[in-house]
């Protein structure tokens, strides 16, 4: 996959770096998933809101559950 990458002009030392980014991103992004579907603090409607949001606008929903309702996790 590496060269894949590095044949579109970009180095393969960035290409790793930009591939380990992504999947931190992932990463934070299914714990957020995870999180949303367990807290038991927000309702319903809210939780439902919350995994909608997460599957389109991937790490901007997961970024805002963080600082709003994960925080609120005892």
């Amino acid at each position: 996959m590496l060269s894949n990458i590095a044949i579109l002009g970009l180095n393969t030392g960035f290409s790793a770096i930009v591939i380990i980014a992504l999947f931190l991103i992932l990463v934070f992004e299914i714990w957020m998933l995870i999180s949303a579907i367990q807290n038991k603090l927000i309702t319903q409607n809210a939780k439902i809101l919350w995994v909608v949001g997460m599957f389109i606008l991937h790490p901007f929903v997961a970024i805002a559950y963080y600082f709003t309702d994960y925080k609120k996790q005892p």
